[in-house]
Formats: structure tokens, C-alpha cells, sequence
């Protein structure tokens, strides 16, 4: 059996009512060298019988055990036999040109991983306006300092070569919101890439608990950054300052706007104060939107 030129991972846990529009998402691409692997991560809906419903030979499906989204990645990733690979959340979407489009890119460039711009979409797939656009910048100082959109909805997004993951990109299982941040981190760190300036997918914005959900942003973004110190990441004292500066604010922000807590707040705001007192001079609506994946919004809940 020939080697398909892409592989598209979709990890899925109790995702029945969305996975079909992201299974025939990718059925439409105009680039047709593709396999599709669904993860099916221990769900206790429909969602392994979606995944089986098609009959297209290039679509398959693996079962496991609950073991967290990033988990489920990573099952996607060992299995995956194309040069390229790339992911799809079960509940997001790709428009029909989406992978020609990297894919081209990639063959022009020779870069090993491209990313493009997303579309926001309400629970029903159906765009809510705007378009969150991409960084054509330094990706990793960007996403350290936590600044607006970097590489949107990153797992629903990036396209990178086999060879990036053969040196060890993984997602890691002990992350939960910030997985996405880490693996971007550690593509940028070490490979080189292309922001192309087209919205090939589209995110679907669902509802959640938003205390729990910021709590759990707050637990997260701390332990991803205490990773990316240890990594040296942080090694100069007034880059580290700015980035945790710009972290504390942020988590302060999500209490203050999104969660309507502003006495878990204002401690963050002070640690930032502490930090970089210049960080009042940044826009606080940069501060408190963006996107899912990048800057200091909040992204889907991560699966149980």
C-alpha cells in the first residue's frame, strides 16, 4: 500500500454530535492524497459509530482507552504513515482547499510547518464574523510574551512534516489547555515555517463552565510556563519579567472579564505590576480576547 502524501489526526472523545461535519470536511478537500485517523479516546456516546459510519478506505479508526486529548495526538501520530501531518479537532472543520494550500505552500518554501488563519464559528458551524489572523513574526517570542493571536487554534491548524515529530515533537500529557502552546513552542524552536495569510478552517465556540474553565487556564498556563523556564526558554531576566508580566495580567484578565471574579483578579494584576509595571501600557482589550489556543483566551475544554 502506497504511502499517502498527508495524514490528519482527529482525536474524539464523546464528540458524536460534531464529528461527521469534521470527517466530511476532510473527505472534501481538494488534495485527496490524505489518510484520516480518528481517535476515538474512550468515548461513551455515539462517537466510535460516526467514525465508522463512512466507508472510504482512507479513513481509520482506533480505540482507546480515556487518556486525554493530547494523549490521543500522540496515538494519531504513531500511527500516521504520510510525509506530512497535520490535526483537526473532532468539533472544528476544514475548508475544501485547506490542505492544497499548505501543502503548496510547503512545496514553494521548503519550510517544515505552515499555519494559516481561522474563522470563528458558533455551536452550529455557522461563521460569527472576523477572522482571527496569524503572526507573520517571531512565533516563539510571541507566544512567550503571550501576545493576541500567534498561531491560531493551533491543533486545528498546523500542517508540518514527518520529520518534525521523528525528532521528538510530541504533545504533552501533562498539560491540559496549554498542550497546544508547547507543541507550537517546540515547532518553532527548532524548525523552520510560513504563516499563510489565507482562513482555511473554522472553529466551532461551544459553551462552558467559565470559572472552571478559567481555573483550570490559571493551573495550566502556570505549569506551561514553569516548563518553558526549566527549558531556558526564559534565560534572560528581562525577557522573563516582560513574559511573566504579561502571563499574571492575563490570568487576571480571564478572572476579571470572562469569569466576573475580580477579587481572584487583582492579586494576578499586582504580581504583574511587581514584574513590569509597564504592563499597563498594553491594550487591555488585547489582553482579555484573542483566541483559542494563543494569547490569554480560553480554549475548549480539553477532554476528560
Amino acid at each position: 500500500m502506497s504511502k499517502p502524501g498527508v495524514s490528519v489526526i482527529i482525536p474524539a472523545y464523546n464528540a458524536g454530535p460534531w464529528l461527521k461535519e469534521a470527517i466530511d470536511s476532510v473527505r472534501a478537500q481538494t488534495f485527496q492524497d490524505w489518510e484520516l485517523i480518528v481517535v476515538n479516546d474512550g468515548s461513551t456516546d455515539n462517537t466510535a459509530q460516526v467514525a465508522r459510519e463512512h466507508s472510504d478506505p482512507r479513513i481509520h479508526v482506533i480505540d482507546q482507552v480515556n487518556s486525554g486529548v493530547s494523549a490521543a495526538r500522540n496515538t494519531g501520530i504513531a500511527m500516521a504513515r504520510g510525509g506530512i501531518i497535520g490535526f483537526l479537532d473532532a468539533d472544528d472543520a476544514m475548508l475544501p482547499d485547506n490542505l492544497q494550500q499548505k501543502v503548496d505552500l510547503m512545496l514553494k518554501t521548503g519550510v517544515d510547518w505552515v499555519f494559516g488563519d481561522m474563522i470563528p464559528c458558533d455551536p452550529h458551524l455557522q461563521p460569527k464574523g472576523g477572522v482571527m489572523t496569524g503572526t507573520d513574526g517571531d512565533v516563539k517570542s510571541m507566544l512567550l510574551l503571550n501576545v493576541g493571536t500567534v498561531v491560531p487554534i493551533a491543533c486545528s491548524n498546523v500542517l508540518a512534516r514527518r520529520h518534525c515529530f521523528e525528532q521528538g515533537v510530541a504533545f504533552d500529557t501533562t498539560l491540559s489547555n496549554s498542550a497546544d502552546q508547547d507543541f507550537t513552542l517546540q515547532l518553532a524552536h527548532r524548525f523552520s515555517y510560513r504563516h499563510l495569510s489565507a482562513a482555511l478552517g473554522k472553529y466551532r465556540v461551544l459553551p462552558s463552565s467559565m470559572s472552571k474553565n478559567v481555573l483550570r487556564y490559571q493551573e495550566d498556563h502556570l505549569r506551561f510556563f514553569k516548563k518553558v523556564r526549566q527549558q531556558g526558554h526564559l534565560a534572560n531576566p528581562n525577557f522573563r519579567r516582560t513574559c511573566m508580566a504579561n502571563v499574571y495580567w492575563a490570568i487576571g484578565g480571564t478572572w476579571w472579564r470572562q469569569a466576573r471574579k475580580p477579587l481572584k483578579a487583582v492579586p494576578f494584576f499586582f504580581r504583574a505590576l511587581a514584574l513590569s509595571p509597564a504592563v499597563l501600557a498594553r491594550p487591555l482589550l488585547k489582553r482579555f480576547t484573542g483566541c483559542k489556543g494563543t494569547g490569554v483566551s480560553l480554549p475548549k475544554p480539553p477532554e476528560q
